[in-house]
């Protein structure tokens, strides 16, 4: 493997942990995005918001910790957030109709807003 692919930063903006992640997000690194996924949920915070502005791959790795993420969430009343998807990310989402289990949000004002 060449380099970092996926950098991970979290965040707290008005009292909410934000999942800030840059690369991709594949086979490879979707267990370094699953455990940033889980400590953000250890905090006990009911709606997760990841910025996805710097996010130039996906596949269905990631997905599927988002929604293992949503499965744990959803008894509970919260939400799975994402912010600034790329075209094709938000393509995919759409495609498999995921697009209506995670809230997708333009800016990261209007996710926090959503989640408050």
């Amino acid at each position: 493997m060449e380099g970092i692919r996926l950098e991970i930063e979290l965040k707290n903006v008005d009292g909410l942990e934000i999942l800030d992640a840059a690369g991709e997000i594949d086979v490879y690194t979707a267990p370094q995005f699953k455990e940033a996924i889980n400590t953000i949920l250890a905090t006990g915070q009911k709606h997760l918001i990841v910025d996805m502005s710097r996010i130039t791959y996906m596949d269905s790795s990631g997905f599927g910790a988002l929604l293992s993420a949503t499965r744990r969430l959803r008894p509970e009343g919260g939400t799975i957030n994402m912010v600034n998807v790329s075209p094709a990310i938000d393509r995919i989402l759409k495609i498999t109709r995921l697009s209506s289990v995670f809230a997708l949000h333009d800016s990261l004002d209007e996710a926090i807003q959503s989640a408050k």
